[in-house]
């Protein structure tokens, strides 16, 4: 998948499959540092997530330093939390999807950009299903 223009969203899941280095973590690195006008965003929501899993991956020290190299890096936009906490308050209100999903889309709808996960997950996918969202959004693995 390459990502096509625009601006996106992205969820933990993508920002680890990036810092791992995987195979969709490096389409998703070059479509972003490509001549194409991407524009990324995250939260520190979805930052801490990252760092936990990668830690119990690859250690604490390992994990601080990819997350800090990736935040120096300016690959993303970071969204200030107060922008967004009310909105992803919002959503988790009104449906049964894990929190940090709620940041993806709240950072979504604040910007204006799309949601981009890495896979469907049930639980998401079963509540699009029920409501759908007025939140543009994609899955890599699509």
């Amino acid at each position: 998948m390459k990502l096509s223009t625009g601006s996106y969203s992205l969820d933990s899941g993508v920002l680890i499959e990036m810092l791992l280095g995987t195979e969709a973590g490096q389409v998703i690195s070059e479509s972003l540092l490509s001549d194409s006008p991407i524009i990324a965003y995250t939260c520190h929501f979805n930052l801490s997530e990252v760092e936990y899993i990668l830690c119990r991956k690859l250690g604490r020290e390992l994990a601080r330093s990819k997350v800090d190299s990736f935040v120096r890096s300016n690959y993303v936009i970071l969204t200030d939390v107060e922008r967004l906490y009310p909105t992803a308050a919002e959503i988790k209100c009104e449906r049964a999807i894990a929190l940090g999903d709620c940041y993806t889309l709240a950072n979504a709808k604040v910007t204006g950009s799309t949601a981009l996960f890495l896979f469907r997950e049930d639980d998401l996918d079963k509540e699009l299903k029920r409501k759908p969202l007025d939140i543009r959004i994609e899955f890599i693995s699509e």
